[in-house]
């Protein structure tokens, strides 16, 4: 059978496959921009997608102007977004989601088939030297179940691009702690060395009072020693712990060996007035955290997977065609052909099983983030309590006696006077132990609002008010 030479069939195929399976899909900076919509509810900080050479060139000339004039909180995460391979990585993901999309659009194209036969036998004499066969087949039930592909790959587009929003918040929350680590890291840093200024004062006094036969004695003086020992490799620590924190945070941002030269602008900022009630954090967080919406609608591509294999078990294969067979006779015959697939053996179990438990695996995934937000949520805020009680205990009780007991403790106002020096050191000791319980606040703020959803109403740092700027450690 030759086929018809007119295109009309196979064109009208085409044209009624477009309209089952509606080509339209989102371009790439649609998705893209999808994405950046999911973020922005959690951080205000925008990214680009960096496609070409040209892109990667620009990252220098667009974080200059965040770099030049110092780092805060909310620029260390804007950094990241515009220079960090993470991220790009992560919109690489969404991308390959949107590529399935494309595919579950795309019409599927006929089959030509083309044959020859020649006759044999006692009788081939009575019949055409050769028969050409020309034919057309195209698969139906692609077409068929392109509308149901298409709602699945829709689906999972979407659960990606949650997912990939996700991870770009988890990425700030990732900026942030290490920020977090650095900042206080350097504050410490101060304190400690103003710790060791004072032991080394004490020391020298103690020398020469030993010296002069005055007050200290030889043991006093070996006391004094391993001391300032202890503080010094206190202090030989906390440059250790800013040369880490800082190399950490330059990798998150994604500058490390891209701009080596950049500072930071702030210190930890001090206790919020009020922290959110639990009750309220919870029922917010499953109605907004990214991946359990993103789980949700899994559960959603699942369904839909499952229903398209059970409206088309009995389906297996539909191939509808138009043939044309023509000989050296000029007798030509043309007609239709259809390939169905008898499902006598095989009707889908398989599919069906496969489908059926990935729902349920869905479903159960789901449960299981829920519980897992719920002990985050408890945990985190369980830590924020302590901490502020802390935190909130120190500045009220503790280091308001230190002060006391520096400012009137003493008859002298001597600052080389040995007691002064040490009761010095031990309010320093105070400072610090305050600031690392400040430092646990925040990071148990930050982490409940990574818990929460809402990073953008819990973990942003207040402006710091003018003169508060510390830059004494690098």
């Amino acid at each position: 059978m030759v086929a018809d030479s007119s295109p009309r069939p196979a064109l009208a195929w085409v044209l009624a496959g477009c309209l089952l399976a509606g080509c339209a899909t989102p371009s790439s900076r649609e998705n893209v921009a999808a994405v950046a919509a999911q973020v922005a509810v959690q951080t205000p900080a925008a990214f680009k997608w960096r496609r070409t050479a040209a892109d990667d060139a620009r990252v220098q000339t667009d974080i200059a102007p965040l770099i030049d004039a110092g780092i805060t909180g909310p620029e260390a995460i804007a950094i990241a977004f515009l220079a960090s391979p993470d991220l790009q990585l992560q919109l690489e993901r969404v991308e390959v989601s949107r590529a399935e999309l494309v595919a579950a659009a795309t019409v599927p194209n006929p089959a030509l088939i083309v044959g020859s036969r020649a006759p044999g036998g006692n009788l081939a004499a009575f019949y055409a030297e050769r028969t050409v066969n020309v034919g057309v087949l195209q698969n139906v039930l692609a077409l068929l179940s392109s509308p149901s592909r298409q709602r699945i790959a829709r689906s999972e587009l979407q659960r990606a691009r949650l997912d990939v929003a996700d991870q770009i918040v988890a990425l700030a929350a990732e900026v942030n702690q290490a920020y977090l680590e650095y900042v206080a890291a350097r504050q410490i840093l101060s304190v400690r060395e103003r710790s060791a200024a004072a032991a080394t004062a004490a020391l020298d006094t103690v020398i020469v009072n030993v010296a002069n036969h005055k007050l200290n004695t030889p043991a006093d003086l070996v006391l004094e020693r391993n001391a300032v020992f202890g503080i010094q490799s206190a202090l030989d620590r906390a440059k250790l712990d800013v040369a880490t924190t800082r190399a950490r945070l330059g990798q998150v941002m994604g500058v490390a060996g891209l701009r080596d030269d950049w500072q930071v602008t702030e210190v930890l900022p001090p206790l919020p007035v009020a922290d959110p009630t639990p009750d309220e954090l919870e029922a917010q967080a499953l109605r907004q955290r990214l991946d359990l919406r993103a789980a949700r609608e899994a559960v959603a591509t699942r369904l839909e997977a499952l229903r398209t294999q059970q409206r088309f078990r009995w389906l297996g294969g539909l191939e509808l065609g138009l043939f044309r067979e023509g000989n050296s006779s000029a007798i030509h015959f043309t007609g239709p052909n259809a390939v169905v697939e008898l499902p006598l053996f095989d009707q889908r179990q398989s599919q069906l099983l496969l489908a059926d438990a990935q729902l349920r695996g869905a479903l159960r995934t789901t449960e299981s983030l829920v519980l897992t937000a719920r002990t985050q949520l408890r945990t985190h805020q369980a830590e924020l309590t302590a901490t502020r009680s802390l935190v909130e205990r120190y500045r009220d009780e503790v280091l308001p006696r230190q002060q006391w007991l520096l400012t009137y403790g003493f008859a002298t106002s001597d600052p080389g006077d040995l007691g002064r020096l040490h009761l010095r050191i031990s309010n320093l000791a105070a400072e610090e132990q305050g600031l690392g319980y400040l430092r646990d606040y925040w990071r148990a703020r930050a982490a409940l609002a990574r818990a929460a959803g809402d990073w953008q109403g819990l973990a942003a740092w207040p402006a710091q008010p003018a003169g508060s700027h510390q830059n004494s450690a690098n």
